[in-house]
């Protein structure tokens, strides 16, 4: 299995890691983008971002896994065939017609469910997973992450009953990334200063509870 200073690299070189004034969710600008849809066409890259998020899971108890649409899905799926645990889907949407469902695939009321997401920044769409599978009677206590942005999520999360476990936070994958050539000190500088001002906090948190 690859390191993770080797796995950062290479996301990075297949453009996982975009920089420039780039515009993120809700209107907010970032100078670092992580976009880990672009990881179907690697189908390497893919299976290493598994491996280390099934390193994180094993010493989470856990039934089933769910990933959060639609970037986790991939990699949820390579975990599932890995390891032989089985997967549930979340829909965006309740099924119109037929079953009407949200949640595809079998699981049982009470199951622990271990959420797969890929970056956490305010928190808000693995919440909304979380509160559909608690709803359907899943029980979910925490979640494996590929990038905490270090922005307040991941403390929104833990208020709401969920402990995100991150492959990297933004400061670790930075720093691999400007000790290996990829970024300079200039770049690196203007990433902490963008996490320190742009937060999420208890005022957001409620934002967006109203919103799930």
């Amino acid at each position: 299995m690859w390191s993770r200073e080797q796995l950062a690299v290479e996301l990075f070189d297949a453009g996982a890691v975009r920089l420039g004034d780039i515009e993120a969710k809700e209107g907010r600008r970032t100078p670092i983008y992580f976009d880990l849809r672009v990881i179907v066409s690697h189908p390497t890259i893919m299976m290493a971002v598994a491996l280390h998020l099934q390193k994180l899971a094993a010493e989470i108890k856990h039934d089933i896994l769910c990933g959060v649409p639609y970037a986790a899905l991939p990699i949820t799926a390579v975990m599932t065939v890995n390891t032989g645990t089985p997967m549930i889907m979340k829909r965006k949407e309740t099924k119109p017609y037929a079953t009407k469902k949200i949640l595809e695939g079998i699981f049982q009321p009470r199951q622990k469910c271990l959420v797969v997401e890929d970056v956490v920044t305010s928190g808000g769409s693995l919440l909304e997973t979380a509160r559909t599978l608690r709803n359907e009677g899943l029980s979910v206590t925490d979640a494996v992450v590929v990038l905490d942005r270090e922005q307040g999520g991941a403390a929104v999360l833990k208020r709401n009953g969920v402990t995100a476990h991150s492959l990297f936070t933004m400061s670790e994958l930075v720093k691999i990334l400007k000790n290996t050539g990829r970024l300079t000190d200039e770049i690196v500088e203007m990433v902490s200063d963008h996490i320190k001002v742009c937060q999420f906090g208890i005022g957001d948190n409620l934002k967006i509870a109203e919103r799930i």
